[in-house]
Order: structure tokens, then sequence, then C-alpha cells
């Protein structure tokens, strides 16, 4: 089995969003299969999600979900992106560079 990295994009109007998650699966078709089930019940106020290419639309066609890109990864290298991405680095980059650190 194989780690695959998953985008999705979620757009509403003006606004996108984008959404990462992790499958493991035989290989990237399998991978995009799990997606595409996962993606279907997204939205949970609606039943009924029109099909597009690689996602679906929510709420008359005001969301649509999409997959952005599949790619293998490690679990680590995926825990290491969430950990960047959810961090908040209050070292000033000056300090980094001259291996100070803020107290």
């Amino acid at each position: 089995m194989t780690d695959y990295w998953i985008k999705i994009s979620e757009k509403e109007e003006e606004d996108l969003k984008y959404h990462h998650y992790l499958i493991t699966a035989l290989d990237e078709n399998e991978a995009k299969i799990f997606a595409m089930k996962f993606m279907e019940r997204f939205i949970d106020d609606d039943d009924n999600p029109g099909k597009v290419e690689n996602g679906f639309t929510f709420c008359n066609k005001a969301v649509i979900v999409r997959i952005v890109w599949i790619k293998k990864t490690t679990k680590e290298h995926f825990k290491e992106f969430l950990l960047k991405i959810h961090t908040i680095d209050m070292v000033d980059p000056k300090e980094k560079s001259s291996g100070k650190s803020a107290k």
C-alpha cells in the first residue's frame, strides 16, 4: 500500500479554500476513487451533489469541490507539511539567520 497526498479545492463564489488529505491505497487510481467517495459527502446538507470532472457541486452549484492533484508521499512528509502550516513562528527572520532566538 502506498500513501497519497490529495489536494482538494473548495470554491464558493469568490472564496477558494484548499484542503489536504492523506489516503493509503494500492495505486493512484484507487486513491482517486477513495477521494471521490469522500468528496461526495463533503457538504452534509446536500444529499444530491452534482458530478463534475474530478469532483462534485453542492447547494445548486454554489459550491464546487474538486481534486487539484494526487501525488505519492510518505506519512512523515505529510506530517511535516501539516506541522509547518499549523505552527505559529514568532521568531523574527533576522534573528533566525543570526542564530539568536526571541526570549
